[in-house]
């Protein structure tokens, strides 16, 4: 079932102890995405390389991950990925919004 629960858009646990935090930078206007394995920060996605929108972070994403011998997220995880960094971005914001009513008329699983 497709969430439009804005709150269900926050860091994403992978495997067991792998979580991927969303985060926005205002002051840049950059996302990016922290790795966290077993509780202790492991690498930042994007620390290099400026990503402007949350959809190009979320695509790219692939290579790091694979860096850090972590699997391929699934589409649902993709989905849910670029919808917290939306939300990291403004929570009311238009953006989430639209991310929000879109997943409201969509079939892709984000649970």
């Amino acid at each position: 079932m497709t969430s439009t629960d804005p709150a269900h858009y926050g860091p994403l646990t992978i495997d067991g102890g792998t979580e991927l935090r969303p985060i926005y930078d205002p002051r840049l206007r950059t996302f990016s995405v922290q790795l966290w394995k077993n509780g202790e920060p492991a690498g930042i996605h994007g620390l290099t390389t400026p990503y402007l929108y949350a959809d190009e972070a979320t695509v790219e994403i692939v290579p790091f991950l694979q860096k850090h011998g972590i699997r391929v997220l699934s589409g649902p995880e993709m989905v849910h990925l670029c919808g917290a960094l939306l939300r990291a971005k403004n929570p009311a914001g238009p953006d989430f919004q639209l991310f929000l009513m879109k997943a409201a008329r969509s079939r892709v699983t984000t649970d």
